[in-house]
């Protein structure tokens, strides 16, 4: 179903009033790190190169190295396509560093047999990375760096950088500067930090949410999936990166209760109207909430979904339904 576009001066007045700290401090900070979730990697991954991208386009994928709790198997029918650094990698550390200008906080696994996963925390207005990883769960935090996985949690530094602004007004995230930054930590974590490519997700709140669905769009030949809360996109500006993939996405709104004069369930079905049209798969949650406050329950699925969908995957592991033991007001949007 598409939709059309609200205006741009509607969605200002919204992202004006939304500036209070709800942003930083909103949504729930559960997601389980859960028993399974798909690890991505096939046998051909764990031989890659330092710079490699993943299995070989068609390799059928071990189940067991997929299972993510619901069957999931399948085959990787194409492969990531990872950019090259930009400069100096940062040394993968918990903590906080400066990377190309960007303030950052990070937590970091230790480097294992097995290829972790990536994950992109993008803050709200008026937050800060901190922030932003605070209202990830602590299971979550806790399972991606078991599995020797980085988060990433960029700090806006409330600077003018290069790009659009995916907001149009609040110069909290760009589409130029803050995802090559993007660009050159996914190079540098494939490259030095045994993060499997098949494993880069990216999720968000507000602002963020609307970063993750345009890092999600523009950056769809390495996203594998994404969880927005609250986001999605303003405007349908942005297209996708990698033509022939759109990445699988579960987008968390709170419905008629996430409404700042404009409503983040339309800006969350935009996106999804985008993915569907492309070909992709789109699971909305209108958990009826509020505004960035999805339920413990619903982030801990927002994470098993990620996992369950390594780049590449196919057949859709969730195409007949959603497992069980997802919240009820979960529902495949086409």
């Amino acid at each position: 179903m598409k939709r059309d576009g609200f205006s741009c001066a509607l969605f200002f007045v919204c992202m004006l009033a939304s500036c209070s700290g709800d942003d930083a401090e909103g949504g729930a900070s559960g997601m389980s790190g859960g028993e399974g979730g798909a690890s991505g990697a096939s046998g051909e991954d764990a031989g890659d190169d330092a710079g490699g991208t993943g299995g070989d386009a068609g390799t059928v994928a071990d189940a067991g190295e997929l299972d993510s709790g619901a069957g999931t198997t399948g085959m990787f029918t194409r492969d990531p396509v990872i950019p090259e650094p930009m400069g100096e990698c940062p040394e993968f550390a918990t903590g906080k560093q400066t990377i190309l200008d960007m303030d950052t906080d990070m937590l970091v696994g230790e480097i294992g047999a097995v290829k972790g996963p990536l994950l992109f925390d993008w803050h709200g207005t008026g937050g800060n990375g901190t922030q932003g990883l605070a209202q990830l769960p602590q299971s979550v935090k806790d399972d991606i760096v078991a599995r020797g996985g980085i988060i990433i949690a960029p700090n806006d530094n409330e600077t003018m950088r290069a790009g659009q602004d995916v907001t149009f007004i609040l110069s909290v995230w760009y589409d130029g500067a803050d995802l090559d930054y993007a660009d050159h930590l996914v190079a540098c974590a494939v490259r030095d930090h045994n993060i499997d490519p098949r494993q880069i997700y990216v999720t968000g709140c507000s602002a963020g949410g609307l970063m993750t669905g345009v890092m999600a769009l523009t950056r769809s030949g390495y996203v594998a999936a994404a969880a927005p809360n609250s986001g999605g996109v303003a405007q349908p500006t942005w297209m996708l990166g990698e033509p022939d993939h759109a990445p699988p996405v579960l987008a968390m709104h709170g419905g008629t209760n996430d409404n700042v004069v404009v409503n983040f369930g339309d800006t969350s079905r935009a996106l999804g109207d985008q993915l569907i049209e492309a070909g992709g798969f789109y699971v909305e949650c209108n958990h009826m909430v509020g505004h960035c406050q999805a339920p413990v329950e619903l982030y801990e699925k927002a994470w098993d979904f990620m996992k369950a969908h390594p780049f590449g995957l196919e057949p859709e592991p969730f195409a007949a339904g959603l497992p069980s033991d997802y919240p009820s007001y979960c529902q495949i949007y086409e």
